[in-house]
């Protein structure tokens, strides 16, 4: 018959175990005569995913509450070839952590013990490794204090934006600590692997508070449902309201009427093909190649005349090898579909009422950084009547979109702003162009690690409410050259929140010629800034919307559903 090699394991581990136990029990009775506490030994058996003994695994034993106060503190133990290793210990409650590296793959195991004077010494407790993870967290607001994992040796400071990560966890629960627990400003979450922790440091008064983030549904495929497009016009708010999209003509005075255009389904990602024109032979009787816009393409139907309901029948990357110059009276819709635009990005150019829906902007076919770069998204040439909702610009080198040349009626939604050197240009240079014309409104957008600013307004009138700035390392909002700005109820979690001057002098002095002006009220400001003084030279928007109180819970929010859903 023959005996598996975890009997043999086994065996040989019992008997080696049975040894040291009657030498630890004699040696327990000296140190308790002594005055001493009494040690106890603590045996694991190290088990892989498979049941197969880890051997060479590290192990590590920390008591139940220890915080770490920096990083690797604590040596490790190895298992022996046959996945066991053991630790002496005075009597308390522990917590074990085991890793292991197996053909470049790590897995890991956290156990909790609990030693006293009725703990058996033949106690072998089984530890089984499992996948790795991590706890993902934002500060999303003020201090970013360290953050640990008690019992582990467990040490992370957030970065210069207030996030972190805490790696290598293992499945389970754990208590994370935020803070320093001897201080009001502190707390302790239970939170497991996989877990995205919303961490509002703003008050250091008080406890620092870890706000839960909300799920929310995806968007479904619209299926040619009329009412799902009507459906989808009530979230219209703001400048833009008026816009139909497909639902709507334009006349020659710029009034959009109802209708019903007709349905376009993108069936292909190709931009355009190449095709055999037999009207046109050469010497040799060879047809002649042309290429044309792709039947079923996303420049088919955005540049067709009338209105149209756009549909993608497919996920995919559409990229666009020239600029997409779209027509009036376009609904572009991408719910229910992972529909990724790149290329050259698309224009406007004198047309109007359009609707941006659930769409992924990314990287451009020219990344310089330049004039020649192209925007993702550029509003421009008197267009109006535009709602861009719940889309992201994920890359762009310069610009991501902008508005500009006298385009008015613009409301930005749910965006997505990021990777950048700015979210949005709201009008030109005065020397190129004055834009007083134009009007924009902005809530619920996300921007983040943008290199300059959030938004760069010159001219015209701009409301922006309830947008987060989370990573914007010049200003969140630059409200210049005699834009009016009025700001409410805002996060802004950078240094900087809105500056009201685009240039300084030799001397370092604002450029008095560069001033804009803003109202402000509301805002809730994380990592410094307050509320600038002034009232927009009289601007306040005509419309009524419903502005969420500015924290952090109104941060996490944006930061979680702004975007394609």
């Amino acid at each position: 018959m023959k005996t598996s090699w975890m009997m043999v394991a086994q065996m040989r581990w019992i008997a080696l175990w049975g040894a040291l136990a009657i030498i630890l029990v004699a040696c327990g009775d000296d140190k308790v005569a002594g005055g001493t506490e009494a040690e106890s030994t603590i045996a694991l058996y190290v088990q892989q995913a498979d049941g197969k003994p880890a051997s060479m695994a590290r192990v590590r034993i920390l008591p139940d509450n220890y915080l770490s106060s920096g990083p690797a503190e604590n040596a490790w133990n190895e298992t022996n070839e046959d996945g066991y290793v053991s630790f002496e210990v005075r009597n308390g409650r522990y917590t074990i952590e085991a890793r292991n590296v197996s053909k470049s793959k790590a897995s890991g195991a956290v156990h909790t013990i609990k030693l006293d004077a009725k703990a058996s010494d033949s106690q072998i407790d089984t530890i089984k490794l499992g996948k790795l993870s991590s706890i993902e967290g934002f500060v999303v607001l003020g201090e970013s204090p360290v953050v640990r994992v008690v019992g582990l040796d467990r040490y992370v400071v957030p970065d210069s934006t207030g996030h972190f990560v805490i790696d290598s966890l293992p499945q389970g629960r754990f208590n994370v600590q935020i803070g320093d627990p001897q201080q009001v400003h502190s707390t302790k979450v239970q939170s497991k692997p996989g877990d995205t922790l919303y961490v509002d440091g703003s008050d250091t008064s008080s406890t620092i508070k870890v706000v839960k983030s909300k799920e929310w549904t995806a968007s479904e495929y619209p299926e040619n449902d009329w009412n799902a497009h009507e459906s989808l016009l009530q979230g219209i708010n703001g400048f833009a309201v008026g816009t139909l999209g497909a639902a709507g003509v334009t006349d020659s005075n710029g009034k959009i009427k109802k209708t019903k255009g007709e349905i376009c389904v993108v069936t292909t990602t190709d931009d355009y093909a190449e095709v055999v024109d037999s009207s046109k032979v050469d010497s040799l009787g060879n047809p002649a190649k042309v290429i044309v816009v792709a039947k079923g393409s996303l420049r088919e139907c955005a540049e067709k005349s009338g209105a149209a309901w756009i549909l993608f029948k497919k996920n995919g990357l559409y990229k666009l090898s020239s600029p997409l110059r779209i027509k009036s009276d376009k609904t572009i819709d991408g719910r229910g579909r992972n529909v990724r635009i790149a290329g050259m990005g698309i224009l406007t150019q004198e047309s109007s009422n359009l609707i941006f829906e659930n769409l992924t902007f990314t990287a451009p076919a020219i990344t310089a950084r330049d004039t020649t770069s192209r925007r993702a998204l550029s509003i421009h040439n008197r267009t109006h009547h535009v709602w861009v909702d719940h889309c992201t610009f994920e890359e762009y080198p310069l610009i991501e979109l902008d508005i500009k040349r006298s385009s008015y009626a613009v409301t930005l939604s749910w965006n997505r702003f990021e990777n950048a050197q700015s979210g949005i240009l709201f009008g030109l240079e005065p020397d190129i162009f004055v834009d007083t014309a134009q009007t924009l409104t902005m809530h619920h957008n996300y921007f983040a690690n943008m290199e300059a600013r959030g938004v760069l307004a010159r001219h015209g009138k701009m409301h922006a409410y309830n947008n987060f700035f989370y990573d914007v390392k010049l200003a969140g909002i630059e409200c210049t050259d005699s834009a009016s700005c009025y700001i409410e109820g805002n996060v802004f979690n950078n240094e900087k929140p809105v500056a009201v001057y685009r240039l300084q002098n030799k001397d370092g002095t604002p450029d008095k010629a560069t001033l804009g002006f803003v109202y402000m009220i509301d805002n809730w400001f994380g990592r410094g800034g307050e509320n600038i003084s002034g009232n927009a030279r009289g601007f306040k928007p005509d419309y009524k919307v419903s502005v969420n109180e500015a924290d952090a819970a109104l941060a996490v929010r944006i930061k979680n559903e702004a975007g394609p859903r």
